[in-house]
Parts: structure tokens; C-alpha cells; sequence
């Protein structure tokens, strides 16, 4: 009972905290060409200042990680768009009442949603071909945003949110 107990409370624990990410790429684009990057200097990611320069130091780091190298000429301009959603809690109990007898079953089944709406970002990395300015590659993640979290928790909410983003990078080997 207790191995039953303790796999339920994992298995809400590690739900929680998904982050959900849709990637989409230039499939004719050889990958291995770009080897530098840099920042769109009239970005406006829509974050806060303090959030944009941790989503930017954690870009780095990431890119840095992959192999990269920034630079003044880049090969792939970074650009970064941010929606902050407010919406129900995606968390909830299941509900059944059921009855048979004679061969004859009915069932009534519902679900009934925890907790109050919760805040999430979603975050659009583009990465852009810097001599020909088109969108070769992009990632669209989306994760639980607590608005009131601390310095250390909104950064390494950006450093988890950024390297799920980049771990589908077409030049990067998945086992």
C-alpha cells in the first residue's frame, strides 16, 4: 500500500510541472551552418526587464551548451515573443457513480477541477537566418508561471523553460 501511495504522490508531484513545447523547423536548412548567434536589438519579449535579462542570460548559457558562440555578426538571430495566459486549473478529481443488476449498467462520471485558474507563459524562440532574414526554426513552449515567485525561482524557471525549448535544436544529437 505504501509503494501505491508513494507512486500516486509522484506521479502528481511530477505533473505539475510539465512544460509543454511544439517545434517546427525549415527542413531544407542545413543546421550545420550556423555556428554564431546574437539578439534582435529591437526585441520586446514582453517580459519584465529584469525577467528579459534572465531569459537572455539563460539563453546564452544554453546556446553556449549547444555549441554556439556569440557574436556582433551572427549567423541566427535570437528572437523571443511572451504571452502570459491566465486560464482553469488544469488539475481536477475524477468523479464516477455507477449501479447495475440484471444485465442492465448505468454510469455517471465527472471531473471536478482543484484549485483556483492558474498563470502560464508561453514563450516563442525564432530563430531567424541573419543574410536571408527568414524564420528557419522555432520553438513554442508553454509552463505554470507563478507571478509572485522569488528572484532564484523566476531564474531557474527561464534556465528550465529554455533548455526544454532548445533540446529538439535540429543540430542537436538526442539519445
Amino acid at each position: 500500500m505504501k509503494q501505491i501511495t508513494l507512486l500516486f504522490f509522484l506521479l502528481i508531484v511530477t505533473s505539475c510541472g510539465s512544460t509543454y513545447v511544439v517545434h517546427d523547423y525549415d527542413e531544407q536548412q542545413d543546421f550545420d551552418d550556423y555556428k554564431t548567434y546574437g539578439f534582435f536589438s529591437e526585441m520586446d519579449s514582453g517580459l519584465t526587464e529584469l525577467d528579459h535579462k534572465r531569459l537572455l542570460a539563460a539563453t546564452e548559457a544554453a546556446m553556449q551548451a549547444i555549441g554556439f558562440m556569440k557574436s556582433e555578426t551572427p549567423d541566427i538571430y535570437i528572437d523571443f515573443k511572451t504571452i502570459i495566459k491566465e486560464g482553469p486549473s488544469r488539475n481536477s478529481i475524477g468523479v464516477g457513480l455507477g449501479s447495475g443488476g440484471g444485465g442492465v449498467n448505468i454510469g455517471v462520471g465527472g471531473a471536478i477541477p482543484i484549485g483556483g485558474p492558474q498563470t502560464y507563459l508561453e514563450i516563442t524562440t525564432d530563430f531567424v537566418d541573419a543574410k536571408r532574414g527568414q524564420l528557419v526554426w522555432q520553438a513554442i513552449a508553454e509552463k505554470r508561471f507563478f507571478l509572485n515567485a522569488s528572484p532564484d525561482n523566476r531564474t531557474s524557471f527561464f534556465q528550465k523553460i529554455i533548455k526544454k525549448s532548445l533540446a529538439k535544436y535540429p543540430a542537436v544529437k538526442t539519445n
